[in-house]
């Protein structure tokens, strides 16, 4: 898979015989920044000629093929990891397993107590400044049980689901761009997590649903920011554009990661999707509550959006 090669390491033994890695050196990949900073530099770009062009937007523009494109290779090369991590192996930190019951009431429990503490900094804040806001944290506090309902089917739907290990934190910011070409870099899991929970298998689309957050987190940073280069961009416009940029990298994320996976059709992949997804969003809601709370919109309208198509997915089913 693409990541930098391993070059060596340092590594400390106990008296007992156990081996803890200190260091590690890896090689360096020439690179044109992360995935982050090479889209929202491309974004920038093309939202800049918008001001001088009266055309609509068209998704072959260089800058949104560019992001496209991006997108595919991303999807590819992080299919191509999940594809290498589930090969069968002696080596019990490696070898796959499958979700047990257990699992899932972990993940349900997981995410019902991310949820929990997005409900309650939602209920309290009242000073929204925009009135969709406003309406959309009053339907998510009224749609709660329904959420912790819907998670719970979500989660024990992945009951034997196939469990690797995986990335951990895996984001825009995990990926180097490199001659059009993406490098997975930062394997070592969410630092706030303890050791042995980042080694723990899980799904690897809890990787996947981390870059599409990441995603609608880069969307956002054009839409909410300041650029002097972007300010004569009419709203509409620049909402269209954010619209086709949103869509084109998922489907393209999705397609490709699809592919490199084998085109695995296991009913679990949806579910355990949306379940990840919506418990990133829980997640980033509490933590934009606690420390930005200017950007609290972007997860909301995240969640808001999974909530309902989520509703509508269960409703066709169970009437």
């Amino acid at each position: 898979t693409h990541a930098p090669a391993l070059l060596g390491e340092i590594v400390r033994t106990t008296p007992a015989g156990t081996p803890f890695s200190l260091a590690i050196a890896l090689a360096f990949v020439r690179n044109q920044g992360d995935a982050w900073s090479w889209t929202l530099d491309r974004l920038t770009r093309a939202l800049e000629d918008l001001t001088v062009q009266t055309a609509s937007v068209d998704l072959q523009t260089p800058q949104l093929a560019d992001c496209i494109a991006l997108a595919a290779e991303i999807g590819r090369r992080l299919g191509q990891m999940h594809q290498i991590l589930a090969q069968p192996t002696d080596d019990p930190a490696f070898a796959p397993i499958r979700a047990t019951a257990q699992d899932a009431t972990r993940w349900c429990e997981r995410a019902h107590g991310l949820l929990e503490a997005a409900f309650e900094a939602l209920a309290a804040r009242s000073d929204w400044q925009r009135e969709e806001d406003t309406a959309r944290a009053a339907d998510v506090l009224h749609h709660r049980k329904d959420l912790l309902t819907i998670t719970r089917r979500l989660a024990h739907a992945g009951e034997g689901s196939l469990m690797t290990r995986i990335h951990g934190d895996f984001h825009l910011g995990q990926v180097l761009v490199a001659s059009g070409e993406a490098y997975i870099i930062d394997f070592e899991g969410e630092p706030a997590r303890p050791l042995a929970e980042r080694r723990a298998k899980s799904s690897p689309l809890r990787d996947a649903a981390g870059l599409l957050r990441s995603f609608d987190y880069v969307a956002a940073t054009i839409v909410e920011g300041d650029s002097v280069s972007t300010a004569y961009v009419p709203e509409e416009r620049r909402n269209e554009f954010i619209a086709r940029f949103h869509i084109g990298v998922i489907r393209a994320f999705m397609s490709a990661y699809g592919t490199a996976v084998g085109g695995r059709r296991d009913p679990a992949n949806r579910a355990l999707l949306d379940l990840f997804l919506i418990e990133k969003a829980a997640y980033e809601i509490g933590y934009e509550a606690a420390n930005r709370p200017m950007w609290l919109r972007v997860p909301l309208a995240g969640l808001s959006r999974l909530l309902h198509r989520v509703l509508r997915h269960h409703r066709s089913r169970h009437g």
